[in-house]
């Protein structure tokens, strides 16, 4: 077990030739009892649900209150045109990631990673990675079990509450999950990875409620905030 980024990354280098996935594996069995089969077969049941929220979200209808939904839509179209001006991997994120939080919106399936509010960052790097990198189905897994294992250490030492921490602790984490994973599918090893998470622990724990995800303050408070709240919930 490991519960710092610096044992994280030491103990993948000591036991496992570097592989932060292969620790999280064992790391899994260590705490949850189940044999490596079974946690394959939840990891891959994960995967499926991820794609499968991307494709969904992909759709032009909106969500129930009809303040989300076409947005992943829009974007997936203008990607199709061929007249973009960024890159075509980092608009494909931006619109699956789009997806994911469009599905969820419309109370579809997703796999919170490591919430529900930040689904969408993890599919979104990993189908574009898929694609970039060609990865098959087992690094695919391997891609997913790495960025659990980074969103173990931040649920531990820091936070992925948005009421806690603010949206760097949802989305921030998504993020630096997202980049850990990438950069190990790409070849790289775990002392090049995210190491920030003490960071945004203090940042969020300073941060005044009122601009958490408490909806007492920022755009939530103003009129128009307070109009929208009053017409959803009543």
């Amino acid at each position: 077990m490991f519960y710092t980024i610096e044992e994280l990354v030491q103990q993948a280098d000591r036991d496992y030739q570097g592989n932060i996935a292969e620790l999280m594996i064992a790391t899994e069995t260590e705490l949850s009892g189940r044999d490596r089969s079974e946690i394959l077969e939840l990891m891959t049941r994960n995967l499926e649900v991820m794609k499968d929220s991307v494709q969904t979200g992909l759709s032009p209808e909106k969500s129930p209150t009809g303040l989300t939904g076409g947005d992943a839509a829009k974007l997936d179209a203008y990607i199709k045109r061929g007249k973009t001006l960024a890159d075509s991997a980092v608009l494909g994120a931006a619109r699956n990631a789009m997806a994911v939080n469009e599905s969820n919106a419309k109370m579809g399936l997703v796999c919170a990673t490591p919430t529900a509010g930040s689904a969408g960052c993890l599919p979104a790097v990993l189908t574009v990675a898929i694609e970039k990198l060609g990865l098959n189905e087992s690094q695919q897994l391997d891609f997913l079990f790495t960025a659990g294992a980074f969103g173990l250490v931040i649920a531990n030492k820091a936070s992925i509450s948005g009421a806690e921490g603010g949206c760097q602790a949802e989305v921030g984490s998504a993020s630096a999950m997202a980049a850990a994973a990438i950069t190990m599918a790409a070849g790289g090893t775990p002392f090049q990875v995210d190491q920030v998470v003490d960071a945004m622990y203090q940042v969020g724990s300073a941060m005044p409620t009122a601009f958490r995800e408490t909806a007492e303050g920022g755009l939530a408070a103003t009129p128009k905030g307070k109009a929208l709240a009053k017409e959803i919930f009543g």
